[in-house]
């Protein structure tokens, strides 16, 4: 095969892998994009390997982070170039992912069809990365196929996308080499894919079978972005004040009033139960982005380097005079639910809702929630996808937990979330508005199995992966 095509396959896997997520929402490319890659890399050294995987990976977060400029841009004062070169060298670290794993894939010499299925899901749980990339987000809204992330988290739904690609690939390459295809590196995949598709089948007729108390709810959009927020937080207080008066009279059934993160410096004066997002000072040093209700409080844990501490700062202040905007926030230390209105509810800040590890981290020091919030300011990402990638990623979290996701943000997206991960109803992008919406409440003390176990399934690819290359070396050195 020539370079030219190897090339041109790579760039197509990387251009079809984006366009399967929120914003663009063509999923079923998703459980195809991987092929293209696959066939580039055949029969090449493991170097040659991962320039193509490489690639494709470059391209594929590209077209997922390209959001990033914007950011880097507008709120870290770099000029439009520099913004874009930033960007880029994030995509081109992020691309690794994808250069280890067609890498792997190629010199693993087991069939990709299998190799896919535990490999990339390994990668997923292991490669440092700030913003998740779980390549299952992109079915969100295929709900019958995603219940099984209740079993095995995200990484299960990678597995089955890695093997439905390497089914397809198998499929491709018996037709160009002109050789019999093994029927059973097709129909494995197949009967997975059916079986998860009846699991999620028979879950979505017991969740809808259920009967849990419901709960009204009330969210304030302002649309006001980070930016204004800062200038006059006095003004924003008395926007959200209004918005929820006017919410109220229109909707007395309200039984909980939601605002998004950082609105407020000091607890509101409502006439109903309240979940808001806060900057609170416990001193002249310490200041804290929390969730604040009438009852308690929780302070955010897992702070954005660059958007609300600078990493390293103590040792090198100087990069306070690079990232003159970023903010100074202290990280929060508490592991508690927010009680609000009799409802226990499961509480993350902005891009907690995205990280697994940190929900269940709460559920597990917590207990059971009886409901789940977040409150989030995707208004630093502009007129962009990251805030339908983001409502994506966090109705996830709903499937984990078994329990419904109340979302609030200052400009968009704002959502509510069954248990199954379908969205009950939404804002607009840049709009502003109120949504009022029920919810179900659940008080059996269930916990799904993930909750219980965690990445159980990623660990298990990871020892699969590591077992598989070392049996393989090993075979290669006696001989």
């Amino acid at each position: 095969m020539k370079t030219r095509t190897r090339i041109t396959l790579a760039v197509l896997s990387g251009i079809l892998e984006p366009l399967g997520f929120a914003g663009f929402g063509l999923f079923p490319l998703t459980w195809i994009a991987k092929v293209p890659v696959l066939l580039a890399a055949r029969d090449l050294a493991p170097r040659l390997a991962f320039r193509y995987g490489m690639l494709y990976g470059l391209i594929a977060y590209f077209g997922g982070y390209h959001w990033l400029a914007h950011t880097f841009s507008t709120f870290g004062g770099l000029s439009p170039v520099l913004a874009w070169l930033g960007t880029m060298l994030v995509c081109s670290y992020l691309g690794l992912l994808f250069g280890f794993l067609i890498t792997l894939v190629s010199q693993l010499k087991l069939p990709p069809v299998w190799s896919l299925a535990f490999v990339n899901p390994a990668l997923e749980l292991l490669f440092p990365n700030i913003f998740p990339y779980n390549i299952g987000a992109s079915q969100h809204r295929f709900t019958a196929i995603t219940q099984i992330v209740e079993v095995t988290g995200m990484l299960g739904l990678t597995a089955l996308i890695g093997l439905v690609n390497g089914a397809c690939f198998e499929l491709l390459e018996s037709r160009l080499d002109h050789r019999k295809l093994i029927k059973a590196r097709v129909l494995a995949p197949a009967l997975v894919f059916a079986f998860t598709l009846a699991f999620g089948l028979v879950r979505l007729s017991q969740i809808d079978a259920q009967k849990h108390p419901q709960f009204t709810v009330g969210l304030v959009q302002t649309n006001l972005d980070a930016a204004q927020k800062l200038r006059n937080m006095a003004s924003l207080r008395a926007d959200h004040h209004a918005m929820s008066h006017a919410l109220i009279a229109a909707h007395p059934e309200v039984q909980l009033i939601i605002w998004p993160e950082t609105v407020i410096k000091a607890p509101p004066q409502l006439p109903r139960p309240f979940i808001v997002g806060a900057m609170l000072h416990a001193d002249q040093n310490h200041l804290f982005n929390a969730a604040l209700s009438h009852e308690s409080r929780y302070d955010k844990r897992s702070l954005l380097p660059f958007g609300e501490m600078i990493p390293f700062e103590g040792a090198f202040p100087s990069l306070r005079r690079l990232f003159p905007f970023t903010g100074r926030y202290t990280a929060g230390t508490s592991l508690h639910h927010l009680k609000a209105a009799s409802v226990t509810f499961l509480p993350t800040l902005c891009y907690e809702d995205i990280q697994p590890a940190r929900v269940r981290e709460i559920w597990t020091q917590s207990g059971p929630a009886e409901a789940l919030v977040n409150l989030s300011d995707d208004s630093w990402f502009g007129d962009t996808h990251e805030p339908r990638i983001h409502l994506a990623l966090a109705t996830f979290r709903a499937i984990e937990a078994r329990r419904a996701l109340i979302r609030s943000t200052n400009t968009g997206i704002s959502a509510l979330v069954d248990p199954a991960g379908r969205i009950l109803a939404q804002t607009g992008q840049h709009t502003r508005e109120t949504l009022v919406g029920r919810i179900p409440i659940i008080r059996d003390g269930s916990t799904a199995l993930y909750m219980r176990f965690g990445d159980w399934f990623g660990w298990l690819c990871v020892l699969l992966t590591l077992s598989t290359f070392v049996s393989l070396r090993g075979r290669r050195f006696r001989c």
